[in-house]
Formats: C-alpha cells, sequence, structure tokens
C-alpha cells in the first residue's frame, strides 16, 4: 500500500530537518502554482500550493530549521522527499502494518498519513527539532 501512496505522489517540498533555502528551489520543481508565508512568535508557516491542488504548509523555527510539514489535497506529496532522512524510518514502522491512517510516533519522529483518493491529510515533524513553546497541534 505505501508503494502505491508514494507513485501517486507528486514532486516534493522543503525536506523536513533541512534548512529553509530548499523551499525556493522546491517551489520551481513541483511546479507550485502559489507560495506564501506567515510568521508566528517561535516560527513561520510557508504555504505552498501544488498544481494537484494540495496545499502544504511547512513550519519553520527561527533558526531555519523545517520542524514539521503537513499537507491536504486530492494528492499526497512526494513522502520520501518530504520526510527526508526520516522516510526509511517510516517506512519501516509502517511496513507490517496493511491499515489506514499510517501512523509513527517516537522520540525521533511522529508522522500520521491518512485518507483516501482524492482525499490525504497528513502532518510530520521532529519532536526535538520543535522550537521551545510551541504546541506540536498547530502542525496541521
Amino acid at each position: 500500500m505505501l508503494g502505491a501512496i508514494c507513485a501517486l505522489s507528486s514532486p516534493a517540498q522543503a525536506t523536513l530537518g533541512q534548512k529553509v533555502s530548499s523551499i525556493s528551489s522546491d517551489q520551481a520543481v513541483m511546479h507550485a502554482i502559489s507560495h506564501s508565508s506567515t510568521s508566528q512568535s517561535a516560527y513561520t508557516v510557508h504555504l505552498i500550493t501544488l498544481p494537484s491542488g494540495t496545499v502544504v504548509r511547512e513550519y519553520v523555527a527561527p533558526n531555519g530549521t523545517v520542524f514539521g510539514v503537513a499537507w491536504e489535497g486530492p494528492t499526497l506529496p512526494d513522502l520520501k522527499t518530504t520526510l527526508g532522512m526520516a522516510f526509511d524510518q517510516y517506512v519501516a514502522a509502517t511496513a507490517t502494518r496493511r491499515a489506514t491512517p499510517l501512523a509513527v510516533s517516537n522520540s525521533d519522529l511522529v508522522v500520521f498519513s491518512g485518507g483516501h483518493l482524492r482525499a490525504f491529510a497528513g502532518h510530520a515533524y521532529l519532536p526535538q527539532a520543535v522550537p521551545a513553546g510551541v504546541d506540536v497541534n498547530v502542525i496541521q
């Protein structure tokens, strides 16, 4: 099932755990149709709309690191690129699961991905990279 989900994915965005500078180059790669950002007191949210209509939110800490990502729309983002180095851990944790939603929750990585064709949603974050005072429930 995970293979099918990845096959339906479109080009990727900024990678979880990487620097914010990757966002602008990724916009070109994924042919984003719009991009905006909103600053909060302890983080910035970059909102990117994919050609499919899927909206991806990237949460960036003051140090410039992408600590969380969330998505919602008719297609999944490319989870391999979105999760970066955490993707293999996600695949290993979900390899024996056949049902949706797919979820991973440990001290290094939290991922939730669910939905069905034309209606996907999910989020992922690195617990140790979340800025102090930020409620992880904002990553959605």
